[in-house]
């Protein structure tokens, strides 16, 4: 019995562990957030990929390093879980991101700090909050747990600025879900959106064409594919699911990723300077996997380890009652023997009963 409920407990563990893998995007029950500023807004958390963003907070206060989220160079997420060492040292830190997000807690300061050297270090005593009193001290990385973009971890050295990733010549699979990634310092801008461009269309249809002139030449960005929604440029990242339809008829497709500001609509895009990566056609997705954690609850988190745990209870119950009835072929494995079996025994018992009494008689 002990090593049925042991195999059901493992068996809900790969479960459980195969849900927290699960590809793609997926809303969570909200809940009431209360900025600093007193604005109470509706917070509806997202599992992307399996990583839970914008997350409830805890009940108790964390004691410990709390798991942050880094970046594959295609922008995929991977969970890093800090360790406290012994010596007292913590291995696999959350980033540290010195003064580049520093900005004056003091709500009639609006502009953000130089990047010069001195400024950033006097800034650096004041960053209690930032954007005006919007987020609580360190509010704003457990919110958004997944690593921001600096100028220090541009693709390329700088060459693809503001970008971070995805990275040239990487690979994104359709049903799944990748980070790109920016610097929010290098827009003037509270709103950004990603534009994706066809690299073979560009190529054959616009991109300095010899045969057309300048004046009547199309503007790359008309051969946008696939534009995003208006992006808050303060959170530096966007989680952008590959759809299996983007790619067409092949199997692959080399985009361009875009960014632009409000201020930027009328101009052109130069793809000399953003990310050419591949689009691959991945495993299609049913909609039933898209809607599985569509305002998920505790009914939905419990629905899985109940049936385990039930179906557990009926093969205790179903052992219990079966025990002394249940053979292959003529093994008994109920732990009690056969009615052959036990009058086989009684005539032994019998016949050794009979060679006792007639040892026990003597002749005069």
């Amino acid at each position: 019995m002990f090593a049925s409920i042991f195999s059901v407990v493992l068996a809900l563990a790969v479960l459980v562990a195969g849900e927290a893998k699960t590809p793609g995007i997926y809303p969570l029950r909200p809940w009431t957030r209360t900025a600093p500023d007193g604005v109470i807004s509706t917070v509806t958390p997202l599992l992307v990929e399996g990583v839970t963003l914008s997350p409830r907070p805890p009940a108790v206060t964390a004691t410990s390093p709390l798991p942050w989220i880094s970046l594959k160079k295609n922008g995929a997420p991977v969970t890093i879980r800090p360790k406290v060492k012994k010596e007292g040292w913590v291995e696999k830190p959350s980033p540290s991101y010195g003064t580049w997000f520093a900005y004056e807690t003091d709500p009639a300061v609006a502009d953000p700090p130089s990047t010069d050297a001195a400024a950033a270090v006097a800034v650096a005593k004041k960053q209690n909050t930032v954007l005006n009193n919007r987020y609580f001290k360190g509010e704003f990385e457990r919110l958004n747990p997944v690593i921001r973009c600096t100028p220090e971890r541009y693709v390329l050295n700088g060459d693809y600025e503001p970008f971070c990733s995805p990275d040239l010549h990487t690979e994104l699979q359709s049903g799944h879900a990748y980070f790109v990634t920016w610097y929010p310092g290098y827009f003037n801008s509270s709103r950004v959106r990603i534009n994706l461009l066809d690299y073979d269309v560009l190529s054959v249809s616009g991109g300095n064409r010899p045969d057309i002139s300048p004046e009547d030449e199309p503007v790359l960005k008309s051969y946008a594919f696939h534009t995003t929604e208006w992006i808050d440029n303060e959170l530096g990242y966007y989680f952008l699911e590959i759809q299996r339809d983007w790619i067409g008829k092949g199997f692959s497709k080399s985009v361009y990723i875009t960014l632009e500001t409000p201020e930027q609509i009328g101009d052109d895009i130069d793809v000399q300077h953003v990310p050419l990566v591949s689009f691959l056609k991945g495993p299609k997705a049913t909609r039933a996997d898209k809607d599985r954690y569509e305002n998920a609850g505790w009914d939905v988190i419990l629905a899985v380890p109940l049936s385990v745990l039930g179906f557990a209870v009926f093969l205790a119950i179903f052992h219990f009652c079966t025990r002394r009835a249940r053979r292959i072929g003529n093994i008994s494995i109920g732990g009690h023997r056969s009615q052959r079996t036990r009058k086989r025994r009684n005539q032994t018992y019998e016949k050794l009963q009979d060679v006792e009494s007639g040892s026990s008689i003597t002749v005069g």
